[in-house]
């Protein structure tokens, strides 16, 4: 596709909560309004996903926020989107969807237009809804790589997540005191925070920091009764300050596609400590960037944080090593140039 400044662009998302989808979103929504005449895009009206793209992007002149009501989203899934919508959508040069579901609605309308996903999970059961799709942009190998032994090698292309670290600068940190372990996300199942939680109970002499909100608040809280040393931050604003009382992040997660708070972590100069999961392991190269441990194992994640914790060298090789794989595979400006690489392609 060429001539970019005279095309359109339509993003639609129908997610609600705040996390490293909508922030990839935001992200790739600002790459995009670089080049593109304009982009469209759809959000949920009053969702925490609206909210936070609505304050983020308002300074981008060409991104108009299209706000659908609930009645309005019941509408589209049925295949009777308003008029005023389906006029954007019909406009457009291409449409750039965040979960696979919208394809099926987009189907009701029956456009005449490059569809592409991108797909934020690596749920097996969703590859065979995306036959009709485009291209695809995966975060991870392992599922790029499952999708075109499916339907061919040009099908999808690893575009992983990206982070803005164009006012980052490495800066070793030293351990004060008692040492702080964080972790943060959506207090769910899939997350793998009560196997922290069980870790560090018999690791008195470390702090650990729980920053995030959801249905398992609750029983985390329950299992972490009595343990002055597990402390729950809620949601966060300033991750800049979070990662700044921390020494070492922890990704305890049983399914993790990405892992966009590893990057985080990295970009503020902090050694991670990662289960095995497919995201992970493309970006941690074990004991070069960061430390992979197998998932819900206790003593690898006991043993590791302790390997951190005596071994300054480590620490310091790590955490720089991270510093650098950011710049060379996770930065804004190699999103960008592999984006508009694809792009060139449809």
């Amino acid at each position: 596709m060429k001539n970019l400044e005279k095309k359109i662009f339509s993003v639609f998302s129908l997610d609600k909560n705040i996390g490293g989808i909508s922030s990839m979103i935001e992200l790739s929504t600002s790459v995009m309004s670089k080049r593109a005449k304009k982009i469209n895009l759809f959000l949920i009206k009053r969702s925490d996903t609206e909210k936070f793209l609505s304050n983020s992007l308002y300074k981008k002149k060409n991104v108009e926020i299209f706000k659908l009501t609930t009645f309005e989203r019941y509408l589209f899934k049925i295949g009777f989107l308003k008029s005023k919508y389906t006029k954007h959508l019909n406009s457009s040069d291409i449409i750039f969807i965040h979960n696979t579901k919208i394809f099926k609605y987009l189907w009701h309308y029956k456009l005449l237009k490059p569809i592409i996903l991108f797909f934020h999970t690596d749920k097996k059961k969703q590859i065979y809804d995306i036959k009709k799709i485009k291209k695809v942009f995966t975060v991870n190998t392992n599922t790029k790589k499952i999708i075109n032994n499916i339907y061919g090698n040009y099908k999808a292309v690893c575009l992983p997540n990206c982070i803005d670290i164009r006012n980052k600068k490495y800066l070793f940190k030293q351990i004060n005191n008692k040492l702080v372990l964080g972790t943060i996300g959506r207090l769910v199942e899939k997350k793998g925070f009560l196997y922290l939680i069980n870790v560090i109970k018999s690791m008195r002499n470390i702090e650990l920091h729980i920053a995030g909100d959801g249905p398992l608040l609750s029983k985390l809280k329950d299992n972490a009764k009595g343990y002055r040393n597990i402390k729950f931050l809620g949601w966060i604003k300033n991750k800049e300050s979070f990662f700044k009382n921390i020494d070492i992040f922890c990704c305890p997660s049983k399914i993790e596609p990405f892992g966009l708070v590893i990057l985080e972590a990295m970009s503020n100069s902090v050694p991670v400590i990662s289960t095995k999961c497919k995201g992970p392991m493309d970006i941690i190269d074990n004991m070069k960037n960061g430390i992979l441990v197998n998932i819900d194992n206790y003593e690898e994640m006991k043993n590791s944080i302790i390997l951190l914790q005596g071994n300054k060298t480590l620490r310091k090789k790590i955490s720089k090593n991270a510093f650098k794989t950011l710049k060379k595979k996770y930065s804004i400006e190699v999103y960008e140039k592999n984006f508009f690489s694809e792009i060139a392609k449809i």
